[in-house]
């Protein structure tokens, strides 16, 4: 029999039978339909239940289970209508209506209703009849009867599965990263993996990705998954995203632009997952796009796809790539280690087991499957699923999914079978959210409230089923052990579709779609009796059809990111509605009132819309179990949510202070879970008024959030707060608790002691400005994270800190028991606590046995710290004066376990202890910046295997490197930068050399005389080199006799007294990347560099050249030309010249004053850099088409860029300066020449700018700055002092840190209300800061 089908008629039904037993008021008048109704719903149950134990395949059969399908979901649909009348009339009389309209609607619509419900009940009744009659006419029946049996039912086990075993592939695995990690001389090679779905190609790619081998010969790797939407511009912001960064906008210059400064000087390689696209152009177009990103040699792609046809299209010459089907040993071997986890299997399990698997045919998926089904399971089950397997197994994927539908067939309920089909409405490859998952089961009604559990434990213990059999797969874990959420593997996919009958649901052909995913931003319309059956409708525009409500069955609704600007007043309409999903419209900034009548919704997901409000009766809502928003801090909740009963997720809770909003609502919802951030503490008054939460008696609440707002900025105490606290006491059950903004002087005692909080793994305090203690923490036996932040009242960590009393304890060897404190704490951050002078240090006691990350950062006066850090692995000390506290951490003799270790701005600081590296020879990264008095570092050899990065900056004591630097095997970027009184680089001859070294830097060393060649020479892997800015320079080794003179890539020299580096730039033929130095009297460039004909970037940097030559236009590769501090500069080459260099995209000019105001329009260089696609002077833009300026403020939380709709008369009033003047000079041509609508010059589209960085500056003390950039004419604009420029970017030298936290968030007069961000690859745009 059809086994979703028949799911699907079972769970109705059993859904039915319980609407139908239960008593309503509104059933008089048709009580004796609705018995009927149930008496026959109870003999089909009975029929369905008997020929789901039985092997029936008959068609006519089948027919009649469709016909039953379709009149049980009407039945659903009726039953419903019943159950939301009810509690429509519930929520009516809750509300106390008057007295006329109560009288109404007690007597006509009630009578209306009934005669509707009464005459639907009897047409399905008919319908019931009919169906019967022809199961007895046909004999359906009796031929349930006569089929043979089927298999006997599993029994649901309790173990949990094992990832999948990795076996037969380890030729593969080696053969292949062997392959990527050799000697490549392609910018890009492509290695394709093909084969059927479910054979091992994702596990064999991601094998290849996290190899060892691979992370080391790789700079970055990046992992895309793209399924069967293969769309350039999305697979960039993918790769993007996977690299943890932004781009400047959602152009794909944008993208493109901020890909190519992440990856310049990196080797690459790059998986994209699950290929289909057949097209060669597309293809094409992106691998050109990632040769542009990244012209390095040795970069890889690895293609993994099921089309043979795709893998000749990304390579045509790898004829070897498809991967083959296991063994039957392999399978059988994948098999045992699922079913008897690692364990001796039993001799007569053997030969049944290898029957299993040839069944198999190859596929690792399906192996994986099976060996989870027949986990615990007696030979004679064995037996049972060997028999019962697919009859004509060919090795093809229908034959696998055959395979795989064994085990869905037995899944132990019709409810978990309408579960794993309702999987079918997800993408391939999504991440699916657990908690999403059960909500979305939970709409369609398969999810039930049994034997005292609630639907989400049910939902719950569905989800772990179908994880531990494979049918859900790659699981990820929150911070606390709670699986977060999984994925889907394809071929499980196409069995879900499979089972659920998925088809391509635009097609105008579909009778009757039940559940609607719109990938699609268009599609066609549905009409309105096909949207009569849908139940599901998931869509990524808007809801594809003329009327809302002709979806009026629709159990869930997901628009999430559809752009959509408002709902409809419509939509109360879809009376059956139990899910409803807005999130991420920005646009939508109210909600209609009419969507509180929606008393069936369950779930409402508005995160990310720009809500005002919410709507004032939601709480109507009364079946509402799940409701996510993020409000603003002065976002009003709605009144009286208590009466939200049913409410488990509420993740923010803003108190009011009027009657309905205040903390008390808090305690009438019980079922609260998972998480909540209780913000506006400071409207809360006293314990008492704190208690009324009862948080204490929420059991299922594991994270916390309690926020007060500073208003007072922390300068005095509030007594409220501490009894507010003290009233606020969670249950033990707690996880995750965050403290911020509070103001009292002392912790409650449940903070300072935490006796009962054992079950903690996280902690934060922030902000709590006027705390004089840190609580005791060090007894918590499962705390990992703690951050301390902002406690600027503190001057001491004290013993207490480490509850040293009732500390945990452990048994040593010889019985005597140690005391531990922190026992499993992995991370510390102690920051911006400034006044904190004394960190004590606790005796006799195991302090920190798990810690691997501790940071301490702007805590200036701190002078003593501990040093019990034995598994420590990452160290970041930034601003403090004195360096005791760093000295005694790195001194103890126990810490030997750092990898990384980052120094930063400490005053004191004048040397590292001798045997640091010694100890810790596993350290990959040092970092050691601004520590103006360091003046020793000791020598490397320690480290020597291990150390991968080392740079060492700002540090103007410093007169030598440490020795051993030559001892660096494993050395792959050295960056020597601004240590103006280095003269020595120690290098012995010998030792073995920077081999590995990919990078090396060395700049602004103004005494520094001579390079070792040694060094230079062992450096074989060179590919960037940059030495620049080292006034005193006058040795340089001879470049070109270096073993990696023909495989530079990227070089930067000059700004030295020795000019005749530059004769050996002419035979540099790799370099694709050239920035040239010049200094005081340097009046020409070298005319080597016309014969660099492959060079893509080339940056002229402090020349006192007046003319640029037109031998230039010889670089016929030539990409992006930068052009820094040339004061004198006044002219480019000749316009032919210029024009000889075709690919020329980018052309940026910054402190070239001379030059700028030749480049402009009007004047005699613009013709020669009309037709360059980008030009950027300054790098501050206004464009031709929008007369747009763009402008960035620093509010109180958001840094936000706003574009200024300039007008002449808001520019009349602004002071004058040198910049402001030709600001305005430049807009006046704009506006005499294009204010009729013209998009700009015809050859391209050109970009203006203001001189150099300027600042604006509010004339008014209240505006926010929303409101300022609506009217440029209330800011006026003052000239910056020209900064200092960094000499080895050439960009303007500007503060790194932007402050996170500016009080008021407002520009002020007089005032600074930003600081200075680089933006655009350097590009610099001022607001002042406080």
């Amino acid at each position: 029999m059809d086994s979703v089908i028949s799911a699907t008629i079972e769970v109705t039904l059993e859904k039915l039978l319980a609407i139908a037993t239960e008593e309503f008021n509104l059933v008089r008048g048709f009580k004796q339909d609705l018995e009927n109704l149930t008496d026959s719903l109870l003999s089909i149950k009975e029929v369905l239940e008997d020929a789901d134990k039985r092997q029936v395949n008959d068609g006519a059969v089948k027919r009649w289970l469709k016909k039953l399908q379709g009149v049980a979901y009407d039945a659903d649909d009726v039953l419903d209508e019943i159950k939301y009348e009810n509690l429509r009339r519930t929520v009516q009389i809750r509300n106390q209506m008057k007295p006329k309209v109560c009288l109404y609607f007690s007597f006509y619509t009630p009578l209306a209703f009934r005669w509707n419900m009464a005459h639907k009940i009897k047409n399905i009744n008919i319908k019931l009849k009919s169906i019967n009659d022809e199961a007895g006419h046909h004999g359906f029946l009796r031929r349930v009867a006569e089929s043979a049996p089927s298999r006997p039912q599993v029994k649901e086990t309790d173990a949990i599965t094992a990832d999948p075993v990795f076996v037969g592939r380890q030729n593969d695995e080696s053969k292949f990263v062997e392959q990527i990690t050799g000697e490549i001389n392609d910018v890009f090679s492509v290695l394709p993996i093909v084969g059927m779905g479910g054979i091992g190609k994702t596990t064999l790619a991601r094998r290849i990705f996290n190899h060892p081998r691979t992370k080391t010969h790789f700079n970055e790797r990046i992992w895309v998954c793209v399924s069967e939407n293969f769309d350039v511009p999305t697979i960039l912001k993918s790769i993007l995203v996977s690299l943890k960064e932004t781009s400047h906008g959602d152009s794909r210059q944008a993208v493109m632009d901020t890909l190519r400064e992440k990856l310049k000087y990196k080797r690459c390689l790059l998986v994209l997952d699950d290929l289909w696209n057949e097209k060669p152009e597309d293809w094409d177009d992106l691998k050109n796009a990632l040769m542009g990103v990244n012209p390095n040699k040795g970069n890889v792609i690895i293609v993994t796809t099921r089309n043979e046809n795709v893998a000749s299209i990304v390579n045509p010459h790898n004829c070897n790539s498809k991967l083959e089907k296991l063994s039957e040993d392999d399978c059988w071997s994948i098999i045992k280690a699922k079913a008897f986890e690692g364990g001796d299997v039993p001799e007569h399990f053997q030969t049944i087991g290898k029957a299993i698997a040839q069944q198999c045919r190859g596929s690792p998926l399906a192996s994986n499957m099976m060996g989870a089904v027949l986990r615990g399971k007696k030979i004679e089950e064995w037996i049972s699923i060997q028999e019962i397997g697919p009859s004509n197994i060919e090795g093809d994927q229908n034959s696998i999914i055959q395979v795989l539908k064994i085990s869905f067939d037995r899944l132990p309920s019709s409810s978990l079978k309408e579960c794993f089909a309702y999987c079918s409405i997800f993408p391939k490859d999504e991440v699916i959210r657990r908690e999403w998952l059960i909500q979305l089961w939970m709409a369609q009604g398969f999810l039930t409230n049994n034997q005292g559990s609630d639907m989400e434990t049910e939902g719950n213990k569905f989800f772990s089923i179908l994880l531990q059999s494979s049918f859900l797969q790659e699981p990820e874990e929150d911070e606390y052990g709670n699986i977060e959420c999984c994925k889907m593997h394809d071929l499980v996919h196409d069995l879900s579709c499979s089972v659920s009958k998925s088809k391509d649901h635009t097609r105008d052909d579909i009778p009757q779609v039940r559940h609607l995913t719109i990938l699609e931003e268009s599609v066609p319309e549905i009409t309105k009796e096909k949207a009569s059956y849908v139940r599901t409708l998931v869509s990524k525009s808007s809801v594809p059809c003329k009327n809302f409500q002709d979806f009026r069955h629709l159990r869930t609704l997901v628009l999430c990111k559809a752009r959509i600007k408002d709902l409809p007043t419509s939509i109360a309409k879809l009376i059956h509605l139990r899910c409803l999903d807005v999130s991420y419209n920005y646009e939508i900034k109210t909600l209609p009132g009419s969507i509180c009548k929606l008393y069936n919704l369950q779930t409402f997901n508005i995160i990310d819309c720009n809500l005002k409000q919410l709507p004032k009766k939601i709480q109507d809502l009364t079946s509402l179990r799940h409701l996510y928003f993020c409000p603003k801090e002065n976002f009003p909740m709605p009144p009286q949510i208590r009466r939200l009963s049913s409410l488990q997720t509420l993740q923010f809770f803003n108190v009011g202070d009027k009657e309905g909003c205040r903390i008390e609502e808090l305690g009438h919802l019980k079922n609260l879970r998972g998480q909540i951030e209780i913000r506006n503490l400071e409207l809360v008054n006293n314990e008492e008024e704190a208690k009324k939460a009862n948080l204490d008696g929420k059991t299922n609440i594991i994270e916390l959030k309690f926020c007060w707002r500073n208003t007072n900025e922390g300068n005095t105490s509030n007594i409220h707060d501490e009894s507010v606290l003290e009233g606020l006491q969670p249950h033990p059950n707690l996880r995750s608790i965050v403290i911020e903004g509070f103001r009292g002087k002392n912790f409650p005692l449940w903070t300072m002691k935490m006796l009962k909080l054992d079950k903690l793994i996280k902690i934060e305090l922030r902000n709590c400005y006027n705390c004089e203690k840190i609580p005791m923490l060090g007894h918590l036996p499962l705390l990992k994270h703690l951050k301390l932040k902002g406690l600027t009242n503190v001057r001491s960590i004290e013993l207490s800190f480490y509850g040293a009393i009732d500390c945990s304890s452990t048994s040593r060897n010889d019985g005597q028991e140690t005391r531990v404190s922190f026992p499993s704490l992995k991370s510390l951050i102690i920051e911006e606590m400034q006044n904190l002078t004394e960190w004590a240090e606790v005796q006799g006691v195991l302090v920190f046995p798990r810690l691997e990350y501790l940071m301490i950062q702007n805590c200036q006066k701190l002078k003593t710290a501990p040093n019990h850090f034995p598994c420590l692995k990452e160290l970041d000390i930034d601003t403090m004066d004195s360096d005791l506290p760093l000295s005694n951490i790195i001194s103890s003799s126990n810490l030997t376990s750092l990898v990384r270790l980052s120094i930063w701005r400490i005053s004191e600081l004048t040397c590292l202890v001798d045997d640091l590296f010694y100890k810790n020879q596993n350290l990959a990264d040092l970092y050691l910046t601004e520590c103006k008095k360091l003046a020793y570092i000791p020598h490397l050899w320690g480290c020597g295997a291990s150390l991968k990065e080392l740079s060492i900056e700002n540090c103007n004591e410093l007169r030598e490197l440490p020795d051993g630097l030559g001892s660096l095997e494993s050395l792959e970027e050295l960056i020597i930068y601004d240590c103006e009184n280095l003269q020595l680089i120690p290098y012995k001859s010998g030792q073995k050399g920077l081999f590995s070294l990919r990078s090396l830097t060395i700049c602004n060393c103004k005494r520094l005389s001579n390079l070792p060649s040694e060094m230079l020479e062992s450096c074989t892997s060179l590919q960037s080199l940059h030495v620049f800015g080292c006034e005193n320079l006058t040795s340089f080794p001879e470049l070109s006799g270096m073993v990696w003179f023909n495989s530079l890539r990227d070089l930067g020299i000059g700004g030295f007294l020795n000019s005749n580096i530059f004769e050996v730039i002419g035979l540099l033929k790799s370099v694709q990347s050239l920035s040239l130095y010049g200094r005081a009297n340097w009046v020409s460039l070298p005319y080597q560099l016309q014969n660099l004909t492959s060079l893509k970037v080339l940056w002229i940097i402090d020349f006192e050249i007046e003319e640029l030559p037109d031998w230039l236009g010889n670089l016929s590769s030539l990409e992006n030309l930068f052009l820094r501090n040339c004061e004198k500069l006044r002219h480019l080459p000749s316009k032919e010249a210029m024009q000889r260099l075709t690919k020329l995209t980018l052309l940026e000019i910054l402190f070239c004053p001379l030059l700028e105001e030749q480049c402009h329009p009007d004047n005699s260089e613009w013709p020669k850099i009309s037709h360059i696609p980008e030009v950027r002077i300054n790098n501050g833009r206004i464009w031709f088409e929008e007369f747009r300026f763009p402008i960035i403020f620093f509010g109180q939380h958001n840094l936000t860029t706003f574009s200024i709709n300039i007008t002449s008369n808001s520019l009349s009033g602004v002071p004058t300066c040198y910049a402001v003047d030709k600001f305005k000079k430049q807009f006046a041509y704009l506006e005499e020449h294009y204010r009729n609508g013209t998009t700009g010059p015809p050859e391209r589209k050109h970009s203006l700018s203001l001189s150099w960085p300027c600042v604006l500056h509010s004339d008014n003390s209240t505006q926010n700055s929303a409101d300022i950039t609506n009217d440029l004419s209330k800011c006026s604009i003052k000239e910056v002092e020209k900064p200092q420029v960094d000499r080895m970017s050439g960009l303007p030298r500007f503060p790194l840190h932007v402050p996170q936290n500016i009080p008021g968030g407002a520009a002020r007069p007089g005032k600074v209300v930003g600081s200075v961000l680089r933006y655009n690859n350097g590009a610099a745009a001022t607001a002042e800061a406080n």
